[in-house]
């Protein structure tokens, strides 16, 4: 019996598979479109055709929905990579938050959550605003709002977030991935509390990696991300929890305001800390 195109040249085809782990729809179509010009396969072979024949060789795929919208990704490979799968979701993304640790090996702390993280293409400024006691107090007595962009597979929960643009501040290349280096990631943690168990929590987490930290980089960071409320504070409150002096924190009193905050929203009773005019 003849053998079709596909079958004759089938070694050559799936050695076009190896540079990726994981390809999107689009990415096969390119494949497709390659081979078509190279006579490798029939001009006549239709996408879902091919791709019935790379299933046949043993191409799987995963999926997740995204607010709606369905993201399948295809690959050879039967062991499932969390990583790879999510960083060919969207470009420009980069692993944030506590995932940006696991990574590093520095925690296993919630290791199933696994966040990805974009930048907006072009920074969007607050403008002038006139920040009063009462329009925090109000802000922090609310629930705070996650993310829907969310979803599960094989047991990891993949949370996609939007990052105000900082030009990539602080994000590094590590072992093939892009993330937040882990001081970027110290300032996205106590940003962002509210997709972590507790302050108390996360005080145990980064005094255990304390020595890995640079406060002259934190303070960089909360200077790049130009946040509205007062970081500078927090982060001072939470770096001495985590073993630093207050010596050692002089610059991030020195931004100390008048202003009191939070470490986190809705809780049913705080103390407070009024060296650095922190609830927690």
């Amino acid at each position: 019996m003849k053998k079709d195109y596909f079958t004759l040249n089938k070694n050559q085809i799936l050695t076009l598979f190896e540079h990726n782990e994981y390809f999107s729809i689009e990415e096969i179509k390119v494949i497709l479109h390659s081979l078509k010009e190279q006579s490798l396969i029939s001009n006549s072979l239709s996408l879902d055709s091919f791709l019935l024949k790379l299933i046949d060789e043993g191409l799987i795929q995963k999926s997740i929905n995204i607010r709606g919208h369905l993201k399948t990704r295809y690959t050879f490979n039967k062991t499932f990579n969390v990583l790879d799968f999510c960083n060919s979701l969207s470009k420009n993304t980069f692993f944030s938050m506590t995932t940006t640790l696991n990574i590093q090996g520095l925690t296993d702390f919630r290791n199933n959550y696994i966040f990805v993280s974009k930048e907006r293409t072009k920074r969007v400024e607050q403008g002038s605003i006139n920040l009063i006691q009462e329009n925090i107090d109000n802000a922090f007595k609310k629930k705070p709002k996650r993310t829907t962009a969310h979803d599960k597979i094989e047991n990891y929960n993949i949370i996609l977030l939007e990052a105000n643009n900082t030009n990539s501040f602080e994000i590094i290349k590590y072992n093939g991935y892009k993330i937040s280096s882990i001081n970027r990631s110290f300032v996205e943690i106590i940003s962002n509390i509210h997709y972590f168990q507790s302050s108390s929590r996360v005080i145990e987490v980064f005094s255990k990696i304390k020595d890995s930290l640079s406060i002259d980089i934190i303070y960089d960071v909360i200077d790049n991300f130009k946040f509205i409320y007062p970081y500078f504070q927090l982060a001072g409150y939470y770096l001495e929890r985590i073993g630093y002096s207050k010596d050692e924190l002089l610059k991030f009193h020195s931004k100390k305001q008048n202003l009191k905050f939070y470490t986190e929203k809705n809780k049913d009773n705080y103390s407070f800390d009024s060296y650095w005019n922190i609830f927690y």
